[in-house]
């Protein structure tokens, strides 16, 4: 894995603290209602509650922090020196 540059964590940084925001909001709905109705385990709660905020992560992450990132380093010439 490459290093990140001083823009690249910044531009990463953003949507991951949206996105893990975001995961607890989800995380906490799926939690409540999995308990308000009772049709799940204490234990399959928790897995369907993780998978929420996982996937909300991601969400946010892939799209708006490594998409932009992969499209700038494509679109860079071989070789360019970057500015850190």
């Amino acid at each position: 894995m490459q290093n990140l540059t001083a823009p690249e964590r910044q531009t990463f940084v953003g949507p991951l603290v949206v996105g893990c925001v975001l995961g607890t909001i989800v995380r906490l709905a799926s939690w409540g209602f999995d308990s308000e109705y009772g049709h799940l385990d204490r234990w399959r709660m928790a897995v369907s509650a993780l998978n929420a905020f996982l996937a909300s992560i991601a969400v946010a992450t892939v799209p708006l922090g490594v998409l932009p990132i992969a499209i700038r380093r494509l679109r860079q010439p071989r070789g360019s020196i970057q500015d850190e």
